[in-house]
């Protein structure tokens, strides 16, 4: 899993582009807010899932976490997110569990930088 050092944090190309898309920052800005409000969640999703070892419920969990982070630029969290589910797709739940922490580190660096870098400060 350390590739994922390699990614950058958040992306801001990314971040831009979803700007243009909207032609508009606000609903951007919006999805960004929406991200930063649920990422505990999301995060306490997945982990519950894990513990209880529900497959199904984990990788709808790192679903929702990856796309969720591809859209907003959080690429490292993305690929994370990725590895994760490549690994629960071959069976290996337990992967995922000894990974929690990294995840929940990640994401929470992740969403410091959204709210440092992005919504408070705009790129």
């Amino acid at each position: 899993m350390s590739k994922n050092k390699r990614a950058p944090l958040v992306d801001r190309k990314v971040l831009h582009r979803l700007e243009d898309e909207f032609e508009d920052p606000g609903p951007a800005h919006s999805f960004v807010r929406d991200f930063v409000a649920f990422w505990d969640e999301r995060y306490l999703r997945l982990a519950e899932a894990v513990q209880r070892h529900d497959e199904a419920a984990s990788l709808d969990a790192l679903l929702s976490v990856r796309i969720g982070s591809a859209m907003i630029g959080a690429a490292r969290l993305a690929k994370l997110a990725a590895e994760l589910e490549s690994s629960l797709k071959r069976g290996h739940l337990g992967a995922v569990a000894e990974a929690l922490p990294q995840v929940k580190e990640c994401g929470d660096a992740t969403v410091r930088k959204l709210t440092t870098k992005y919504i408070d400060a705009s790129w």
